[in-house]
This record gives C-alpha cells, sequence and structure tokens, in this order.
C-alpha cells in the first residue's frame, strides 16, 4: 500500500513559494555570505534580515510548536513536507526560525517554563534576539541521564552547578545554555562566572561549570 504525502492546494502554494524563495534566495547568501543568517554582524544582518521579515510576512516563521504550545498546529506531516526543502539549504532553518538547538529548547520553555520564564526566554529565542545552546552529553556517561554526574545543590536563594559536559553544539555563541543535571534542568547564561568553554572543539563545545550560581527561578 502506498502513502499519499500530498497536502491541500493551499499549503502545497505555500510548498512551492519555500522552494522558489530557498533557491533564489537563500542559496546565494549561502555561497556568498556563509553564515550570515545567524551572525550578530550589522552588515550581516542587513542581508539576513529583510529574508526573515519575508518569512514572517508569509505566516511561516518557527512552525515547529504545537498549537497548545502556541504555534500553528501543522502537524508531522505539513512540517515533513517542509523541512523537506530547508534541509537543502545550510542557512534555511534560520531564516525560518526553526534551527536547532533552538527549537527543542523552545519547546521545552513552552511546555513547562513559567510565565516568567517564557517571556524571559521563550519570546526572544523565538525572535532570534538571543541564541541558546543544549548541554548535556558527559564524558564518562555520553547522553545516558542515569550516567550523568552534573549536579545542583541549592544553597539559599541560588543553585550551585558542578560538572562537565561535552558536546554542546555552539555552546560558545549562544546566550544561554540549558544544562541537564542528575536533579533537573537549569537555564545558564553564558557569561556567567564558574562557566568555563574549552577551546576545543571549536563549535560542539567542551563545557565546565565550576561553582556556576544561577538564581532558583533558572530550574
Amino acid at each position: 500500500m502506498a502513502w499519499d504525502f500530498s497536502t491541500e492546494p493551499e499549503f502545497q502554494e505555500q510548498l512551492d513559494w519555500v522552494e522558489e524563495f530557498c533557491r533564489t534566495e537563500i542559496e546565494p547568501l549561502d555561497l556568498v555570505f556563509p553564515g550570515a543568517a545567524w551572525s550578530r554582524n550589522p552588515k550581516a544582518k542587513a542581508l539576513a534580515d529583510p529574508l526573515k521579515q519575508q518569512v514572517k510576512d508569509h505566516g511561516l516563521w518557527a512552525l515547529f510548536l504545537d498549537e497548545e504550545l502556541g504555534g500553528p498546529g501543522y502537524g508531522q506531516l505539513k512540517l515533513a513536507l517542509l523541512n523537506e526543502i530547508l534541509g537543502r539549504y545550510g542557512s534555511a532553518p534560520v531564516v525560518f526560525g526553526t534551527s536547532a538547538p533552538d527549537t527543542g529548547n523552545m519547546e521545552m520553555l513552552a511546555a513547562y517554563g513559567t510565565d516568567e520564564q517564557k517571556q524571559r526566554w521563550l519570546r526572544p529565542l523565538m525572535n532570534q534576539e538571543i541564541f541558546s545552546a543544549y548541554s548535556m552529553t558527559e564524558p564518562h556517561g555520553g547522553s545516558d541521564p542515569n550516567l550523568f554526574k552534573t549536579h545542583a545543590v541549592r544553597d539559599g536563594e541560588e543553585w550551585v552547578i558542578n560538572g562537565e559536559k561535552w558536546f554542546t553544539s555552539l555552546g560558545n555563541h549562544a546566550d544561554i545554555l540549558f544544562v541537564m543535571c542528575t536533579n533537573g534542568m537549569f537555564v545558564v547564561p553564558r557569561q556567567t562566572p564558574g562557566v568555563e568553554i574549552m577551546d576545543y572543539p571549536a563549535t560542539h563545545n567542551h563545557v565546565r561549570y565550576n561553582d556556576v550560581r544561577v538564581p532558583l527561578d533558572h530550574l
């Protein structure tokens, strides 16, 4: 039995626009100015931001959130058809507001964050005013939470985090780090004293958390 991956004509028109837009706008940007879509450089932003605005004008910005989390609720089939196109162009996920690891971190905030946390971090992440990283894998236990050693201890009105993480992708460029500890997930601003990001590897970062202190509401 064959599977039917067709969609309604209205959404197919959107997909056709995405295909043309990626081919004529994003691909040339990637070839001439690699990394412009996520650069903080004003000259690079001047090239990428108008493309992001076109995506927003077409109602295609940050489509990954389900309806109950505040998104359009397109469902997996429509997202698959869209991502099939975006995946062929390096900067497309950033231009469409759907790039990892921000997407997963935003889903966590949307599902489990407090109203204050959503206001502080979710909205800026969705608007790409800030970027995030996911700090989970550890040197001795990989991605198995049963083997993690990074731990947070409460000290008055703060949590004190100690531990070590590998493969925190783009941690050196992130504004906030989502740090998985043995007793919870914590949001840690990258500039917090005690956050030590090793020089190598350059992008999939090795991070040490040395008596890192964050407020209680960062859990």
